[in-house]
C-alpha cells in the first residue's frame, strides 16, 4: 500500500503577503508614491464625484440628495444632443486624420535624410506647448485680420472668420487639435517602424514584392500594435476635448450657437458657470461609460487585426 502524504495547509494570507513584500520590498517601495497619487487624485475624486452625481449641489450650500434625477435629465436635456454630436464629430474627424498624417510623417522621418533630428523635434514641440499659447496663436491666425485672412484677401479671395462661423468653427478647432497632437503619434509610429526587421523587407524584395505590397503585408501588420495603441488613446483623448475648445471658442461660450460645445466643455459650464455640480458629475460619468464601452469594443476587435493578438 502506497504511503499517503499529508497535504500541508496553505499558509495564512498575512504570512504570504509578508513574504511577498519581503521579497519585492524595494519594488513596492518605489511604486508607492505613484500609487498614493493615483489613489488621492484619481480614485478618491472618482468616488466623491459618483456620490455628488446623485445630489443637487451649488458649491455653497449643503448637497441635497436627488436620487436618479440628474441621470434622468441626461435624456431630456436638449443641449446634450448638440454637445454629444459635436464631440463624436470631433473624434470622428481628429482620430483618423491624426493617425493618417502622423503615420505618413513617421515613414518620411524613418528615411536617411539630413536634419532628421531637427524635424523630429519640430513636430513634437506643439505637443509639449501650452494649450493656452497654441490657442492664442491660432485665434489670431484665424481672425479677421490674422495672417490667413490677410493672405486670402491679398490674392483676391473673400476673408472668413472660421471661429465665428457655425458651419466651420468646430472643424477649425479640430484641425488645430490634429496639428498640436500630431507629434506624439509620430514618435510612437517612428519607434514602431524602426522595430520592423529589415530582413523581412529584404526577403520580400528578393521574392519580387513591390513597395506597396511590402508596406501593406509586412510594415502595417508589424506596426499594428502601435496603430491600436494610438487609436485607443486618440478616441479617449478626443472625446474628452476641452482645453482648445475652451480657449478658442468665442468668449468661452462654446462658439456661436454652441457650434463648438463638446461634452467636456458642457461639463465645465454646468459645474463652474451654472453651479450645477450634481448634473456635471452625472455628465462626467455618462461620458466615462461611453469611453469604457468604446474601449472595450476596440479591445475585443484587436484580435482580428493586431499582430500577435490572435
Amino acid at each position: 500500500m502506497e504511503n499517503i502524504q499529508a497535504i500541508e495547509p496553505r499558509p495564512p494570507f498575512f504570512n504570504r503577503f509578508k513574504k511577498a513584500v519581503g521579497k519585492y520590498f524595494w519594488g513596492y517601495f518605489f511604486i508607492l508614491p505613484s500609487l498614493l497619487i493615483i489613489i488621492l487624485f484619481k480614485l478618491v475624486p472618482l468616488v466623491i464625484g459618483f456620490a455628488i452625481s446623485f445630489s443637487d449641489w451649488n458649491l455653497l450650500s449643503s448637497p441635497e440628495f436627488t436620487g436618479l434625477l440628474n441621470y434622468g435629465r441626461l435624456f431630456t436635456d436638449p443641449t446634450n444632443t448638440k454637445v454629444f454630436g459635436n464631440t463624436f464629430y470631433y473624434a470622428a474627424l481628429s482620430v483618423p486624420l491624426n493617425l493618417t498624417i502622423s503615420l505618413g510623417l513617421a515613414i518620411a522621418l524613418n528615411q536617411k535624410i539630413k536634419g532628421l533630428a531637427f524635424f523630429r523635434t519640430a513636430y513634437y514641440i506643439p505637443v509639449v506647448a501650452a494649450s493656452v499659447a497654441v490657442s492664442a496663436i491660432w485665434v489670431w491666425l484665424l481672425s479677421d485680420f490674422g495672417m490667413i485672412n490677410t493672405f486670402l484677401t491679398s490674392i483676391g479671395l473673400q476673408s472668413v472668420n472660421l471661429l465665428q462661423n457655425t458651419k466651420y468653427a468646430l472643424t477649425a478647432i479640430t484641425l488645430v487639435d490634429v496639428w498640436k497632437n500630431l507629434g506624439f503619434n509620430v514618435i510612437i509610429f517612428l519607434a514602431a517602424l524602426q522595430d520592423v526587421p529589415e530582413e523581412l523587407r529584404d526577403a520580400a524584395r528578393v521574392d519580387g514584392a513591390s513597395s506597396s505590397s511590402i508596406f501593406r503585408h509586412i510594415t502595417i501588420p508589424m506596426i499594428s500594435p502601435a496603430i491600436f495603441f494610438t487609436a485607443v488613446m486618440g478616441v479617449i483623448g478626443s472625446l474628452q476635448a476641452f482645453d482648445l475648445v475652451f480657449n478658442m471658442s468665442m468668449k468661452h461660450e462654446g462658439g456661436p450657437a454652441r457650434a463648438t460645445s463638446t461634452v467636456g466643455f458642457y461639463i465645465w459650464q454646468n459645474a463652474f458657470k451654472y453651479s450645477k455640480m450634481g448634473y456635471a458629475a452625472a455628465l462626467s460619468f455618462a461620458l466615462m461609460a461611453i469611453l469604457l464601452i468604446l474601449t472595450i469594443i476596440q479591445w475585443r476587435m484587436r484580435r482580428k487585426w493586431v499582430y500577435g493578438e490572435e
